[in-house]
């Protein structure tokens, strides 16, 4: 009975363990740094990359104030020329529209106050025909030149104020940048 006893004690007991009982060596409190100490370098380092990003890009917005201000020096000139040639050239091209309509007018009424016979005679032979031909061609060329004149003109001008406008926004934006 001892020996059933035995074996059924043996049976309760719990087989040997197979797990490792590691053992943990704790390092003194002085020695160990916390979360907040290794992270502090990092953030060090961090900063430090941040502000090198930054440094290269004050310099790279330095270069483009730089070119800006060179571009708009250079073309401040230019536009102020063809803003003061546009009234010029819109003048020339009516006087000399004007100059062409008064020379075809004049011609016309020389040619009423002629008397009649010499007007049934520059009818009859086609003349007039072809005088009237002739001016109605170059009314029709001169508002041709006129309206293509004036498109260009009107485009320029839409170039120029967008031109002038945007360096307007240049200026502002080097301003605010050298503040």
């Amino acid at each position: 009975m001892l020996d059933a006893q035995a074996v059924q004690a043996g049976q309760a007991s719990t087989p040997p363990s197979t797990e490792i009982d590691m053992v943990i060596e704790e390092t003194p409190l002085d020695q160990q740094e916390t979360i907040e100490e290794c992270n502090v370098p990092l953030e060090i380092a961090a900063i430090k990359t941040l502000l090198g990003q930054q440094q290269d890009s004050i310099e790279e917005n330095g270069e483009l104030i730089t070119t800006a201000g060179a571009k708009i020096f250079e073309l401040e000139p230019v536009i102020n020329k063809i803003e003061e040639e546009f009234p010029i050239v819109k003048n020339k091209l009516r006087a000399y529209c004007k100059q062409t309509l008064d020379s075809f007018s004049d011609e016309l009424d020389d040619m009423a106050r002629a008397d009649r016979d010499k007007w049934d005679c520059v009818h009859e032979s086609g003349k007039m025909s072809e005088l009237i031909d002739k001016v109605s061609e170059e009314n029709a060329t001169l508002k041709e030149k006129i309206k293509t004149q004036k498109s260009a003109l009107i485009k320029q001008k839409i170039a120029l104020k967008e031109e002038k406008d945007a360096n307007k926004q240049i200026k502002s934006d080097v301003a605010s940048m050298m503040r």
